[in-house]
Order: structure tokens, then sequence, then C-alpha cells
């Protein structure tokens, strides 16, 4: 394995979003279009780099939002997710409710120095960070995964699932994303279907490293509680739990995020944060009808409940589920981890947006937004 160069990520500091001669909300070469939804930090909208026509998603980013995050992930948040708790209440409980950074902002440099760091086909692209000197708010441009996220669960709500071949195919190319990610010290922590994205190919991408954690070599405890609680591992479901492994917290979520695309719902469902990792810890885990011995084996072993028994990535790599008994090979590991992340120091994490203090509300943005689209509208209607 060779180390690769940093991704080029162009820092644009004098961001200006208004309607342009056609009646479109831009924000400086970047057309806006529809939004997509909302991610962990912010709302994304569809965009059209006017440079060159590629399409591109926009992620406007809130400090208020930020802020408010890093309580949730700090035990003062409710039970959210996108849609309500769609997509497993988004939230955590840790002890030490006020300890972490004392800038939220942290969150956002943390994630675009990783993300400036990775290359690799399975890990959405950065492209460009704006920042107004002159205003409260922070726009990302990043690669546009046109298909969308690859399944939208909620709870207590059952979609439709995939047949064992797709859910092998989506498993895969997770894997591969992941196993990167590992090599390079990198746990994503908050791995589920909603942050799963297909590009136009249906190469999926693996997005949102908000909560994402970066380790000394071979050294992967934590004593964080980041993610989705509905994808939590047994060991993230006690209050006061101490050091653990991030790594084998992902590979939990991997399991469940599994089980979703095979069977549509979530295995584990409460009606409060208390029952639901109640749920986790203790209930028996069943797997549904109609797969193979093969695909209930490695399911098993992601969903292990002792985290020092469940499955390894290097022992999921050596499955037979994942190559079909050797008739559909991986890329070796050499292969897939080829491009090895330089190390992310101190000052790339403080450098990674000039001036990020000079932030604005997406309230404010998005405000902004929508009444240059309503001016538009009613342009275009007269």
């Amino acid at each position: 394995m060779h180390s690769s160069s940093p991704n080029t990520i162009k820092e644009t500091l004098n961001a200006q979003y208004e309607q342009n001669d056609e009646g479109e909300i831009q924000l400086n070469n970047y057309v806006l279009e529809e939004e997509l939804g909302k991610g962990s930090f912010g709302t994304v909208f569809r965009g059209r780099d006017t440079n060159d026509g590629r399409p591109v998603a926009v992620k406007v980013f809130s400090k208020t939002r930020l802020r408010k995050q890093h309580l949730q992930a700090n035990g003062f948040g409710r039970m959210i997710g996108r849609g309500g708790m769609r997509g497993g209440m988004r939230g955590g409980m840790r002890p030490n409710l006020m300890r972490g950074p004392s800038n939220p902002i942290d969150f956002v440099r943390g994630e675009i120095a990783i993300l400036k760091k990775l290359n690799h086909r399975n890990i959405v692209k950065l492209f460009e960070v704006l920042d107004d000197p002159n205003g409260d708010g922070l726009y990302m441009v990043y690669e546009c995964c046109e298909k969308g996220t690859v399944m939208n669960i909620s709870l207590n709500r059952k979609t439709e699932s995939f047949d064992e071949e797709m859910c092998r195919y989506y498993f895969r190319e997770m894997f591969l994303g992941i196993e990167y990610l590992h090599e390079n010290d990198i746990a994503h922590r908050d791995i589920k279907p909603d942050n799963l994205l297909l590009a136009a190919n249906g190469t999926l991408k693996i997005v949102d490293f908000g909560v994402s954690e970066m380790f000394s070599s071979g050294d992967d405890m934590s004593k964080k509680s980041s993610g989705s609680p509905a994808f939590f591992a047994p060991e993230l479901c006690e209050i006061q739990h101490g050091e653990l492994s991030a790594k084998a917290c992902d590979i939990w979520a991997m399991g469940i995020t599994l089980y979703c695309f095979a069977f549509g719902c979530l295995p584990f469902e409460g009606v409060s944060i208390i029952e639901l990792y109640d749920l986790i810890q203790n209930k028996p885990i069943e797997i549904p009808s109609g797969m193979s011995d093969s695909f209930n084996d490695i399911l098993l072993k992601m969903l292990e409940r002792n985290p020092e028994k469940r499955i390894t990535i290097s022992e999921i790599r050596d499955h037979p589920w994942l190559t079909r008994n050797g008739i559909d090979p991986l890329p070796s590991k050499q292969e897939n981890c080829t491009n090895v992340i330089e190390l992310i120091t101190e000052d790339d994490l403080q450098g990674a947006v000039r001036n990020i203090n000079n932030l604005f509300t997406v309230i404010k943005a998005v405000s902004k937004l929508k009444q240059l689209r309503r001016l538009s509208n009613a342009r275009k209607s007269a």
C-alpha cells in the first residue's frame, strides 16, 4: 500500500447567493435546485456547477443546529432523526454531559479534514467549502448521488426489501468502504441506510462523517456514544459504559443495516429509548425465513452481543457469503486499501476552513433562498 496525496478541496471565502438572470437561485457558480433532505447538521440541495454542468449536492450548515447536535450527543437531545425519528432516532446519551468541544463547529472542521484525506470509490467526495466572511453560514459542495438513499427505513414501518443478491451487492460496496476506513484508523460511527447513497451508476457511497472518529494506529477505543440509537451495539446501550471498540460498533451497525436490506425493517424497535436499549441488549435475534444459511451465519456473527466475539472486518472479508463461495471474489485488501491516507494533523483540523467562525445559520440562508424562490415563481407566473 502507498500513501495518496490529499484530495484537492477548494476553499472560497466570498460566497454569495442571489437570483440569476434566468430566475434561478445561485451560490457563486452553483445553481441551487430542489431540496433533497436534511442531513445531520444542515439542509441539502441538489445543485449544478455552471462551469462544467456537473450535478452536485450542496449542504447548508447551521451553527445553531451544530450546537444543538452537540447537546443531543451529550444526552440533552430528544430521540430525533430525519423525518421525526426516521433512520433510527439520531442522538445519544453520554456521561459528563457538557464535556466536548467548546465550539460545536469542531465537528464540521473534523469532517472536512477527514474527507480531505480520503480517496475511495465508496466514500463521497467533497469538492468545495464556501464561507461568507461577512455572514454567519457555511456551504459544502459534494459529489451528487443522484439515486438517493439505498433504502428508506422508518420506525414501526416496513419498507420494500431486497433479494439476497441485491443485499450482497450493496453489502459488498459498504464493506469495501468501511474496510478502507478501518484500515486507516477511522470509525464511521453512524452506519445506517440513510448514510448510504447511490450514484447514477449504482455505486454505493458512504456519507455523513460528522461523528466519525480518528484513532492512533491500532487503537480504536472510545467512550463516545455517537450515532443513531436503533443502530447502537449493545455495549453502547450502557449509560455509564467505559471504553469500547468503535470499529466493533461499526460492525454491529453493518449487521443491522444488512438486516434492513433483507427484511425492510429494524430488528429492534421500542416506544422509548429505555425500551429500545433493553431490546438491543436482551431480545433474542430472530431472522425471518427466506434467506440462505450462509446469509444467516454472517448476519448472526455481526450481531454477536459480545464485542470480543463479534466478527471482525478481516473475518467478514473471508466469509463465503460475500463471494458466493469464491465465485465472485472481492478486490484484494491491498487493492481496496491502496490509497491510504496521510496522517490527519492538528493543523489539518484548524485549517480545514479558514475563518470558520464566520458561519451563518441555516435559518437565515434557507429563508433567503425560499424568499428568492417565491419571487422567481411569482415573476414566472406573471
